[in-house]
């Protein structure tokens, strides 16, 4: 199941206009966490898709990574970067700048750091 921080992450990341991204939101309103490694610094989120959900083949493997958080114990913030795959949604990766990820993340404030 996914945390709040990284289900509103997952939105703002793809937010964007297009068949793709629309492709790329249902992969995610369906998708499950298979795995969620912490590596002190940040976490990998790995999911999984029914057989029945709709990949997008004809997409290169891309990383999109333009949304920051403010995490009030974190002095420098949260980046994140969601990794597309054979044009599946495949892993979302959460990291600090060089500091411990905080144990909670209920409060966040998302941020664009480059224009899309």
């Amino acid at each position: 199941m996914l945390t709040p921080l990284e289900k509103a992450v997952l939105e703002k990341l793809l937010e964007r206009r297009g068949e793709l991204f629309d492709t790329l939101r249902r992969q995610v309103s369906c998708a499950s966490v298979s795995k969620r490694e912490f590596s002190g610094v940040g976490f990998f989120t790995e999911f999984a898709l029914p057989a029945s959900a709709q990949v997008a083949r004809d997409v290169p493997d891309m990383t999109i990574g333009d949304v920051g958080a403010e995490i009030p114990t974190l002095e420098h913030g949260a980046g994140f970067v969601l990794f597309i795959r054979g044009g599946v949604v495949t892993m979302l990766e959460g990291y600090t700048y060089d500091e411990s990820w905080p144990e909670n993340t209920d409060e966040f404030k998302l941020f664009t750091t480059t224009s899309a």
